[in-house]
């Protein structure tokens, strides 16, 4: 009787348990669930989720977040703790898209990288342009004011948009994500400069901070340059001069550069950073991905930087 009484025990607390996580994880799903929708992309059916404001205005933004290999779109939803959504729901003028990665990865511009989309050499270039059409055509999106942001190998298809097709993009956002190697490299260089807010932090565990190769769950992803290296890259498109160099926190240093024509760079180099994304609400640790730095808010750093090139 007592063992039965214990095990009851446990079982409760493990139901329990279960359940404060999902609510912890999917609250915000619960009562702002997302739309989603199918494109067929070269005889392939490729998805996608969106965030769509309740009182949306005429002619919103568009802002694509591309999640990080062996995720989904749910689940950078959850990374970037529903800010982006939350952002949205504020101002009434920004839909939130959340692609699906072929196989949960992208095809970049990494020559070596055991990514099932890069081998099959899938389109995501075209899959983007879809996604774009799709919101202006059913919501008549400002196509002057569309964004991308990418995380770990969604930041690396995010450099691969801003090397080769920044005419359809306002501004782009990377996050834990490096070039690779001239050696490593399969795309053209870029064709104009961008507007960009790069985050790196130096304790990444995953994309080495002073470049190298990327070594995971025994395979090479093939080698990167650094981070410093990865600024330096876009710096150099064209003439960036330093506005001002900003302490978010100890750990934390946020660097702005810009040009006479009005583009701006913004590097945020977090030293005790590792392969996350800092924000406010999903502050669950995953041990693998290193440590995530308290008192930065990514999600609404490069929210206000979109914004910022309003400005322009």
């Amino acid at each position: 009787m007592k063992h039965k009484k214990m095990l009851t025990g446990i079982i409760v607390f493990i139901i329990v348990l279960m359940t404060g996580m999902f609510l912890y994880l999917y609250r915000w799903n619960v009562l702002h669930p997302l739309k989603s929708a199918t494109l067929k992309i070269e005889s392939r059916e490729r998805t996608f989720l969106y965030h769509l404001p309740k009182k949306i205005t005429a002619h919103p933004r568009l802002i694509i977040l591309y999640h990080g290999s062996g995720i989904n779109g749910n689940i950078m939803q959850i990374f970037t703790g529903h800010e982006f959504d939350e952002l949205s729901d504020k101002e009434q003028h920004t839909i939130i898209a959340y692609p699906n990665g072929f196989k949960n990865n992208w095809n970049g511009c990494r020559k070596v990288a055991p990514y099932p989309a890069g081998q099959m050499n899938i389109n995501d270039i075209e899959f983007t342009k879809q996604i774009i059409r799709y919101f202006k055509e059913n919501y008549h999106i400002d196509t002057s004011e569309v964004f991308a942001v990418g995380y770990s190998n969604g930041g690396e298809m995010v450099m691969s948009l801003a090397r080769q097709y920044p005419q359809w993009f306002k501004g782009f956002a990377v996050i834990d994500a490096n070039l690779g190697t001239p050696s490593n490299d399969k795309c053209e260089n870029a064709i104009r400069p961008v507007s960009l807010f790069y985050i790196s932090g130096q304790q990444d565990p995953i994309v080495p901070y002073k470049g190298g190769e990327i070594f995971l769950n025994g395979k090479s992803f093939g080698e990167v340059r650094s981070s410093k290296e990865t600024l330096q890259y876009w710096l150099q498109q064209d003439k960036f001069d330093i506005q001002s160099t900003i302490a978010i926190t100890q750990n934390a240093t946020l660097s702005n550069y810009a040009t006479a024509a009005g583009k701006q760079i913004s590097f945020l180099d977090i030293s005790d950073g590792g392969h996350t994304i800092p924000n406010r609400n999903f502050r669950i640790p995953i041990s693998k991905m290193g440590n995530m730095t308290k008192g930065v808010d990514a999600p609404a750093l490069i929210w206000d930087f979109f914004k910022g090139l309003n400005q322009e």
